[in-house]
């Protein structure tokens, strides 16, 4: 019995964090294996299909074969690769980057992210998103004790409905943020709003005027919030949109930290390179939390990723990158169209929201199929396992977007990715023209 009772004592039981004990699976562990498991056209997850540009691969290649870049490099950022933001960055931003304390490269985006929230927020500190939000902001605000606090970009709802009566298109550009639950949604304990410009998954691209109007907002009711803005769509604008930097507005750049990244620039997503752009004492912060997450980003990869920006055309390429998404952007939207999914036309990114209201469910439709059992009680996670399962087009409830008591807002909605290879693109349209049958 003795025995028996210091077994039970010294029997191992594990607990998650308290920072971590709240976090569940990801929408992406549900789509992309069912996607997989039903041989579905993958318009998920917005990761490109097609090899990189030459350049960036020949810079790779370069680098392997040069050799002496195995070892750790500088924890902000590898030398070259620095010099090169600051080079290509400074007259985007109307001043000369200092790449020593005004730039730091994380691995990715991601942990660029991770590292500046975590430099800012402490706990009981309040965080503003604006939803629909990437759903990676949200991990780092809950491990730093933060509380999230949401405002909602909606679509204005009288031009939706001129849509379906005229030759008016649904566009990006026409969900908007109210400016007074903006405002509403600020406290003294407001230390942090992120914005995503281009935005994921509307599409959106702020004008200057709609970014003034934040700056404002910024001004007069957080005058000590700091704004990380993600701009790391920033080459994949439409139609003539231009894309705006925030930390150019006036009186911005002192608290603005500016995301970037080489995966969306350069198709190369594996390469995990990302940066943050800001004023030294902010980048200063983030670069001390930096070292004790990865310390640093691979070198090789900084080092190839340093060469391709220093392309004397890269300029050009920008230009390149954004004419190739526009010609898969109206790819897309003619397929959706036709299928009867009335798309939102996104003036950026490389997302498009189609609008399902007119697909029925009956029954178990779209439950009976899941692997993780998660938005079981959500009409887009739904719709968005039938498209995979019965017509071999997977997508991505935007409700995962969304906090809780916003589930509901955009249940008529899936998003659609069209970073594909045309082949893709192409299988995509014959499986979506089968909703029309």
């Amino acid at each position: 019995m003795f025995r028996n009772t210091v077994k039970r004592l010294m029997t191992y039981t594990f607990k998650p964090s308290k920072q971590t004990s709240s976090f569940g699976p990801s929408v992406w562990l549900e789509f992309s294996p069912l996607a997989i498991k039903y041989n579905s056209v993958n318009l998920g997850q917005g990761f490109p299909n097609f090899e990189p540009p030459k350049f960036v691969k020949d810079a790779m290649i370069k680098t392997i074969e040069v050799g002496g870049f195995n070892q750790y490099t500088r924890s902000p950022g590898h030398l070259r690769l620095v010099k090169a933001l600051s080079s290509v960055y400074s007259p985007y931003f109307g001043k000369e980057l200092n790449p020593m304390t005004e730039i730091m490269v994380g691995v990715g985006a991601s942990e660029s992210l991770f590292a500046a929230i975590s430099s800012i927020v402490n706990e009981g500190d309040e965080v503003i998103l604006i939803e629909p939000f990437f759903d990676i902001y949200i991990g780092p605000i809950l491990m730093a004790g933060g509380i999230p606090k949401f405002v909602s970009l909606k679509e204005d709802e009288t031009i939706r409905r001129s849509s379906t009566t005229s030759s008016h298109k649904r566009s990006s550009k026409d969900w908007k943020i109210n400016k007074e639950e903006l405002a509403a949604a600020f406290s003294d304990k407001t230390k942090l709003i992120i914005l995503n410009n281009p935005h994921n998954p509307v599409g959106k691209v702020y004008s200057k005027e709609e970014l003034q109007e934040i700056a404002d907002v910024v001004v007069k009711h957080g005058p000590n919030t700091t704004v990380i803005s993600d701009e790391v769509y920033e080459w994949m604008t439409f139609d003539g949109v231009e894309h705006h930097r925030f930390a150019t507005l006036p009186g911005m750049w002192e608290r603005t930290i500016t995301i970037g990244s080489a995966g969306k620039t350069f198709s190369i997503t594996g390469w995990k390179v990302g940066w943050c752009i800001g004023p030294s004492n902010i980048i200063g912060a983030i670069a001390n939390t930096h070292q004790y997450i990865p310390f640093s980003v691979p070198t090789p990869t900084q080092e190839a990723v340093a060469i391709a920006l220093e392309q004397p055309n890269i300029k050009d390429y920008f230009k390149e990158l954004a004419t190739m998404y526009q010609k898969k952007r109206d790819t897309l939207l003619n397929s959706l169209t036709q299928a009867g999914l009335d798309p939102v036309v996104p003036e950026g990114t490389y997302f498009i929201m189609g609008d399902t209201s007119s697909i029925k469910l009956e029954g178990n439709q779209g439950k009976d199929t899941s692997i993780t059992g998660m938005g079981l009680h959500l009409r887009d996670w739904n719709i968005a396992r039938y498209l995979t399962t019965e017509y071999g087009i997977t997508t991505i409830p935007p409700s995962a977007f969304y906090c809780d008591d916003h589930q509901k807002i955009p249940e008529n909605f899936v998003r659609f990715t069209f970073c594909k290879d045309d082949l893709t693109l192409s299988k995509a349209h014959d499986n979506l023209l089968k909703l029309k049958k």
